[in-house]
């Protein structure tokens, strides 16, 4: 007599890591994954800004570096068989179960075969889209076929790149919050996070019900969602709870009221320009900014990647001003940054060459009654909030810095090698532009060590899995009676 099959868990990534999840669930034939993301510290290792994976070589370069797992039924049939490889019939997995759109969660979908779904939220499905859209490769919500193998005229095989819109593969994109996979009935709940649409997942099997948090924190804006989500998990019994641990050394947080407190203090106290350094997807952090704006009679200038997020947004699901701002508000600019030639802002050049500057998608907020340039900026300083990105910092060279400005960094401390290299770049432009050192107001995307410890209690799951954490050994001893059971990169663990 034949035993059914255990439910089992293999952790591909997120293992001792801040990120890069990737992990694959079996209950029988049903298989999903949850998540699929790049690990930055595995990715540091080999390669960085100056030295990539190479096209060429397929998958070839990240299979033998570790950063991608060698497992059949997972990937593009048109980098398999630029590797050699015989094309493979059925995808391994029903699905992946996205959490959210930050890159050390989605990134490495860019690699999955096109015919596997990626369930996720609406808001992220706008995200993903945007980044496809705006930036350069991505292919998350659809693929581009690079490599053909083709029939020459004498009947021989010969390899062709692939070009044109008959490439593009849109890939199926599940945004239902509740779905079935055989053995699996899942339930998505949105989570308070640094980007909009974070979702937990509560996964019913044959052994019991899975419960994987993503990345949560209670002191955001929308705290309320994952306290709600705990309430929802804790009535389910899990059997086993895969909970993030980003910040499980930490004691404490900043919440996000603490920091619209913050910032606001600094804006009434600023002469000059405030220039604003954020996470640029995450629009808790904007709306943050955008009230402290408000309150201190100045207006918010986003760049034109963020308005189109903000537009797909809009589009995807209809977001209200609360939570997602609008590009046509009335405290909102568009900030035209010089591309190429730099003649934007130009009085004696014709508005078809300024629009050679800038690709399609771009254009349309070069017409917009709100999109100012760097000179507007400039003789209007006192009134306005520039937000830029680190790699931004020299578009401020281009005006004279008014006496009193100041830079607002709204992001993490650095917390690897890569990240303390760039800090002395920041710092560099910095102390260049005046602004050196900075005033710092940030609140994290992720929960502390109390709250992760209230949210176990709370939901009470039979084991609880560390994962996206540098110190799994912090939750072996965390809540009486809920034993923490250690993943180990590759190796399959029953549930």
């Amino acid at each position: 007599m034949a035993t059914k099959s255990k439910v089992s868990l293999t952790f591909y990534g997120g293992v001792g890591e801040v990120g890069g999840n990737k992990i694959l669930l079996s209950d029988g034939d049903s298989k999903i994954m949850l998540d699929f993301g790049m690990s930055f510290s595995q990715m540091a290792q080999y390669f960085s800004d100056f030295s990539q994976p190479r096209a060429l070589a397929g998958m070839n370069d990240l299979f033998i570096t570790g950063i991608l797992p060698d497992i059949p039924g997972l990937y593009r049939q048109d980098f398999l068989q630029q590797m050699g490889r015989k094309p493979e019939r059925e995808p391994l997995v029903d699905a992946v179960l996205l959490t959210h759109a930050h890159a050390d969660h989605c990134a490495d979908v860019q690699y999955l075969r096109a015919d596997i779904p990626l369930a996720c939220s609406k808001e992220t499905k706008a995200v993903m889209r945007a980044i496809d859209e705006t930036g350069i490769g991505g292919e998350l919500c659809c693929i581009k076929e690079k490599f053909r193998l083709e029939q020459g005229k004498n009947g021989t095989g010969k390899m062709t790149r692939a070009h044109g819109e008959a490439t593009r593969i849109e890939r199926e994109m599940l945004t239902k919050d509740k779905l079935k996979f055989g053995n699996l009935a899942i339930e998505a709940v949105p989570v308070d996070h640094s980007i909009p649409g974070s979702r937990a997942y509560i996964i019913h099997t044959r052994e019991g019900t899975v419960v994987y948090t993503g990345d949560l924190r209670f002191h955001g804006w929308n705290g309320k969602k994952t306290e709600e989500f705990a309430r929802i998990a804790a009535k389910e019994k899990p059997i086993a709870l895969i909970c993030e641990g980003t910040r499980i050394d930490q004691s404490s947080c900043t919440s996000e009221k603490e920091v619209l407190k913050r910032i606001g203090e600094i804006m009434g106290r600023t002469r000059g320009l405030v220039v604003a350094n954020y996470p640029p997807r995450d629009t808790d952090r904007m709306r943050t900014f955008l009230e402290a704006a408000r309150k201190n009679e100045r207006k918010l200038a986003i760049n034109f990647k963020q308005a189109y997020m903000l537009d797909a947004m809009r589009e995807e699901l209809g977001c209200s001003i609360r939570d997602c701002p609008a590009t046509d508000d009335e405290d909102i600019l568009i900030f035209a940054e010089k591309k190429r030639w730099g003649l934007v802002g130009r009085k004696d050049v014709p508005k078809e060459q300024v629009e050679q500057d800038y690709s399609p998608w771009e254009r349309e907020y070069l017409e917009r009654d709100n999109a100012v340039t760097i000179e507007e900026i400039g003789k209007n300083q006192s009134k306005s909030v520039l937000y830029c990105g680190f790699p931004d910092l020299p578009n401020l060279t281009d005006i004279k810095l008014a006496g009193g400005s100041r830079f607002i960094r709204s992001v993490c401390e650095p917390f690897s090698d890569e990240m303390l290299l760039d800090e002395t770049r920041v710092t560099n432009w910095l102390k260049l532009l005046g602004l050196y050192p900075g005033e710092q107001a940030h609140a994290s995307g992720h929960a502390c060590g109390p709250e992760i410890k209230q949210l176990i209690k709370t939901i009470k799951p039979k084991k609880v899995i560390p994962v996206h954490t540098e110190k799994p050994e912090l939750f072996a001893k965390l809540v009486k009676g809920v034993p923490a059971e250690m993943p180990v990169r590759g190796r399959e663990m029953t549930v």
